[in-house]
C-alpha cells in the first residue's frame, strides 16, 4: 500500500517491501510538488517493486514491449553487431508495425501464420519468411524464458512450401548496361557532381556501394594505380561505423589510367577546398567503436562534400531516383555498376578467378554465375570468329 505524507513544502510517497533479517523494509522518495505526483509516482515504484523490478506487468506486455526487452538484454549482448543489426531492421520495417500493438499474451498460432502468409503473398522469398519466423520464435522463447508466457506460439506456424510458386515474389535480376547506357549516366552525373567519383569507382572498380564510401587517401595509391579495400561502411544505431568489408574480401586492385587520372583531379580539387574554407572546412574524426564522429582519429575520406563534410552513400537514393525517371533505367541501382564491370571483364575475356578476385566474391560460382550471363554474347563473337575463318 503506498501512503503520502507532506515534508516541508514537496510530498514523499512511502511503501513497505518484503521484510529483510526479520526487519521492515521502507523504500520512500520526495520531492513532489503536487500530492497526487507523489501518489502517482508511489504506485508506479510499487508496481515495479512487485515485478522484480519490471516496469511493466508481464501479463498485460505488449509484443513490442517483449521486442524491446529481447533485444537490449539478449542480441546486443550475444549477438554479433551486424546480426543484431538486420534483427532490428527486420523488427524495426516488419514485425513491430504487424503484431508490436498487441497484448503479448493475446498473440497466437493463427496470428502468426497469417502474418506468414501476408508476407509469402506480397512477395517475400522464402530465405526472408524464414529469417522473420526465426526472429518470432527466438523472442518468443525469451518470453517463455522469463516466464512471461508458458508456451511458444511461433512453434507450430508454417513456412509456405518451397515449390509453391508465387508470382509475386521479390526478385531481382541483375543486368549489365550497355555502353550507351552508361554514356547516358557520365553524362547526367559529369565529372565535378558529387555523384561521379562514387559511380566511377562502381563502374571501373566493381566496388560495393560500402566499399566506396568507405574508402580514406591512405587506401589509394595514385603512384602505383592501386586501391586497398580494407573495408566498408554501414549505418548501425544510428551512427556510419566501419567494418570489414563483406565476407572480409579485402584486396589490393589495379585500376586503369583513366581512374586514376579521374581520381588525381578529384584529390587536387578536394586539397584547393580544403584552403580556400580555412577553419570553415569540416574535419572527418574516427572514435575507439570505428564510427565517424567529431572527436578522435582525423582521417581523410575521399568522398567528401566541397566543405569536407562527409559525402554519405544515401546521396546515391537521389542518383537511382534521376537515373530511373529521367534516363529510363528503372532496374539501376549501385549493384548494377558492380555487375557491369564484371561482365564487361568477362566478355573480353579476363581470367575468372581474377574477376573473383577483384570483385571479392565469397567463391567462384558467384563469378561464374554473371559469366554464364555472358556466354550469349560471347557465342555470337564465337561464331562471328568462325565465319571468318570459313
Amino acid at each position: 500500500m503506498v501512503t503520502v505524507r507532506k515534508r516541508g513544502n514537496t510530498w514523499e510517497y512511502r511503501f513497505e517491501g518484503a521484510r529483510i533479517n526479520g526487519k521492515r523494509q521502507q523504500y520512500s522518495k520526495g520531492g513532489f510538488s503536487k500530492k497526487s505526483e507523489a501518489m502517482a509516482a508511489g504506485v508506479k515504484a510499487l508496481n515495479e517493486y512487485n515485478n522484480s523490478g519490471l516496469v511493466f506487468t508481464p501479463s498485460e506486455m505488449s509484443y513490442s514491449d517483449l521486442l524491446d526487452l529481447w533485444y537490449k538484454n539478449y542480441v546486443e549482448i550475444n549477438l554479433a553487431e551486424t546480426t543484431a543489426d538486420k534483427y532490428e531492421k527486420n523488427l524495426r520495417n516488419h514485425i513491430k508495425p504487424a503484431l508490436g500493438m498487441y497484448k503479448l499474451k493475446a498473440i497466437t498460432t493463427p496470428v502468426l501464420q497469417n502474418f506468414i502468409n501476408d508476407k509469402f503473398k506480397a512477395g517475400y522469398s522464402h530465405n526472408s519468411l524464414m529469417n522473420l519466423k526465426a526472429l518470432l520464435t527466438a523472442s518468443f522463447d525469451y518470453a517463455i524464458d522469463m516466464n512471461f508466457i508458458t508456451a511458444n506460439p511461433a512453434t507450430r506456424a508454417k513456412l509456405p512450401n518451397r515449390r509453391v510458386k508465387n508470382e509475386n515474389t521479390r526478385s531481382k535480376e541483375r543486368i549489365a548496361l550497355t555502353n550507351e547506357q552508361v554514356k547516358l549516366i557520365f553524362e547526367r552525373f559529369p565529372e565535378g557532381s558529387t555523384s561521379y567519383i562514387p559511380l566511377l569507382l562502381g563502374y571501373r572498380c566493381g566496388l560495393r556501394i560500402g566499399e566506396t564510401f568507405a574508402l580514406t587517401w591512405e587506401d589509394i595509391n595514385l603512384k602505383d594505380n592501386t586501391i586497398d579495400i580494407n573495408k566498408q561502411i554501414q549505418w548501425i544505431n544510428h551512427v556510419w561505423k566501419f567494418k570489414s568489408p563483406k565476407y572480409d574480401s579485402c584486396r589490393k586492385i589495379n585500376i586503369d589510367s583513366m581512374t586514376a587520372t579521374a581520381l588525381k583531379k578529384y584529390r587536387k580539387n578536394q586539397l584547393e577546398n580544403r584552403l580556400r574554407y580555412g577553419e570553415y572546412y569540416t574535419d572527418i574524426y574516427i572514435n575507439k567503436k570505428q564510427e565517424l564522429s567529431h572527436t578522435g582519429t582525423l582521417i581523410d575520406m575521399v568522398c567528401r562534400k566541397e566543405n569536407g563534410a562527409y559525402l554519405q552513400s544515401r546521396t546515391q537514393q537521389y542518383t537511382n531516383h534521376i537515373i530511373h525517371t529521367e534516363l529510363n533505367m528503372p532496374a539501376y541501382d549501385y549493384h548494377t555498376l558492380r555487375h557491369t564491370h564484371a561482365t564487361f571483364l568477362l566478355e573480353k575475356g579476363a581470367p575468372i578467378k581474377d574477376v573473383q578476385y577483384r570483385l571479392g566474391h565469397k567463391n567462384i560460382k558467384e563469378t561464374l554465375d554473371i559469366y554464364s550471363h555472358c556466354t550469349e554474347n560471347m557465342s555470337k563473337k564465337s561464331v562471328e570468329i568462325l565465319e571468318q575463318i570459313i
